[in-house]
């Protein structure tokens, strides 16, 4: 390998072979405790449900883009914001996002994977009223036996093993609750916005939606990035989040299918889905996580 000569001093000198063996030696080390680290079942559980709620979200927008495309515009923000969370879900179970060493067999059901999912998806969007209402479920599928297949494999390979130490988990900082009660807030705006029952309106709604959450992927590494709220978030918050989902999702399907319902429903579902997050946010910190950061 060759060296470029720092300004004001000499090439380094090549480490011994005994050098480089304790090199090699010690990256193995630290492999094994990355692995250590890396909470597999955890893992497979998060690919296993990730495949449940996208697989949902996917096919209610698909139905609605069936009955209403403009109807479904809300549903594109919410389907941003949960991915934004399951990475941050990734990163606390010590997920790392990279090509694993068969790269030929990864790659190709990669491939087929997305070609699968794109071309099913732009099929039923070129004649929508051609097609049958089965056929809108087809894409959720792939994409449930796709990333759940996966999650159910790691789950079969982790059988008989130890779990993974769990280190305590920090307290859910002051930035994650005033950023999970602004999602509350923005979502609860989304689910208001189904029933305006203007286009051009839903459009503006959605689109200044959107740029929000642009401008808060800034804070990306902070306490109060998207990411946080997967890295911090305990059950409540998770259950809260999942129950605002299938408010937004029923809201949003029942209005295309059935026509517009009242005002005041639209008014409950808002201010459910703002209470069920801002209230978990203020939720206070479990005893037992109290009394493990304190011994």
């Amino acid at each position: 390998m060759e060296q470029r000569p720092m300004h004001g001093s000499g090439p380094l000198d090549p480490p011994s072979p005994e050098v480089a063996r304790l090199y090699l030696d010690e990256i193995e080390v630290i492999e094994q405790r990355r692995e250590e680290r890396i909470d597999r079942r955890a893992v497979a559980w998060q690919s296993i449900v990730t495949a449940v709620v996208t697989a949902a979200i996917f096919t209610a927008y698909l139905l609605v883009v069936r009955a209403e495309a403009s109807a479904a515009q809300p549903l594109l923000f919410l389907l941003l914001v949960t991915s934004q969370i399951i990475a941050g879900v990734g990163e606390r179970n010590g997920l790392q996002w990279r090509t694993p060493r068969s790269t030929r067999w990864y790659m190709v059901f990669v491939v087929l994977f997305a070609l699968a999912v794109v071309g099913t998806f732009f099929a039923l969007l070129i004649s929508p009223e051609a097609r049958p209402m089965w056929a809108y479920f087809i894409p959720g599928a792939i994409m449930l036996v796709g990333f759940g297949g996966v999650g159910v494999a790691q789950l079969w390979k982790t059988r008989g093993s130890a779990p993974a130490a769990r280190p305590a988990r920090d307290p859910i900082p002051l930035g994650t609750r005033i950023a999970t009660a602004s999602v509350g807030l923005l979502l609860a705006l989304a689910t208001l916005s189904i029933g305006v029952g203007d286009d051009l309106t839903t459009s503006i709604v959605t689109l200044v939606l959107m740029m929000i959450v642009v401008g808060w992927f800034i804070a990306w590494r902070t306490d109060a990035g998207p990411a946080a709220l997967g890295r911090y978030w305990r059950w409540p918050q998770f259950l809260a989040y999942a129950l605002t989902v299938v408010v937004m999702l029923w809201a949003n399907v029942q209005t295309v299918y059935s026509g517009p319902m009242a005002t005041s429903t639209y008014l409950l579902c808002g201010a459910l889905v703002a209470a069920l997050l801002i209230g978990s946010a203020v939720l206070p910190e479990q005893r037992r996580a109290r009394d493990s950061r304190r011994s």
